[in-house]
């Protein structure tokens, strides 16, 4: 079961948590040891991860395609800040659980919000929030196994996550929140990240598409100035 859950085909469909029959004694049973497995492989201190990123918001047509480095406190904060070709910052996004900022310092681009995902629309807020801080948080409501094939479902606060399997070495997990939904397909021998490992993520309602490629990462701990607030340490504008 474990293979299963860490690989998915890229963008297919998943199951909702309505669709799935409630699972036997032991099968609920093997499906709580495989969620503790699986958050057995994610990373558990701060550390920084160089990225590749390109990121395509449909409806300005407009594509942003750095290279950078992501600081994480796992179920804390994360801090991306992305150089363009040119050498400039073009993009620098500072994500905690309650609040968020997204500059593309280039465009005089600034906005600020908190948990409310409306004042994230067209933004990958959720995804950074999500898959950098606590993909696997919240309490396991169902699962389900069908040979190869794995499903877990989790409850994180209003949201329902999907976790789906069947390949070795990726997985794919679905959010869905208010009418959003999010999906997200991870190439990756569990979810410490690794040079290689990839991730592509969509925003059904909007179309946004991210791509994050892990060229290296570092276990050495990041500076704790890069969790705090950028407007507070006169951060970029």
């Amino acid at each position: 079961m474990r293979a299963a859950l860490l690989a998915l085909p890229m963008l297919a469909c998943t199951p909702s948590a309505s669709s799935l029959a409630p699972p036997s004694q032991a099968a609920w049973t093997a499906a709580r040891a495989e969620l503790s497995a699986l958050r057995a492989t994610e990373p558990t201190g701060p550390h920084v991860e160089n990225v590749r990123v390109s990121m395509h918001e449909p409806r300005s047509g407009r594509t942003v395609q750095a290279r950078g480095a992501v600081a994480v406190d796992p179920h804390k904060a994360m801090r991306m800040v992305l150089i363009g070709p040119g050498g400039a910052t073009a993009l620098d996004v500072w994500v905690t659980l309650d609040r968020w900022r997204f500059a593309v310092p280039a465009l005089g681009v600034l906005r600020r919000g908190g948990i409310d995902s409306a004042a994230s629309e067209r933004l990958p807020i959720g995804f950074f929030r999500w898959w950098f801080l606590g993909p696997l948080d919240g309490r396991l409501l169902t699962a389900h196994e069908r040979g190869a094939s794995a499903t877990l479902v989790l409850r994180q606060g209003e949201a329902t996550v999907t976790l789906t399997g069947d390949r070795e070495h990726t997985f794919r997990a679905t959010r869905r929140e208010a009418g959003n939904v999010e999906r997200l397909a991870w190439e990756g021998a569990g979810l410490r990240a690794a040079a290689g490992d990839r991730a592509v993520y969509e925003q059904e309602s909007t179309g946004v598409r991210v791509e994050v490629t892990v060229e290296s990462t570092s276990t050495d701990a990041p500076d704790p100035a890069a969790f705090t607030d950028p407007d507070a340490q006169g951060g970029t504008r």
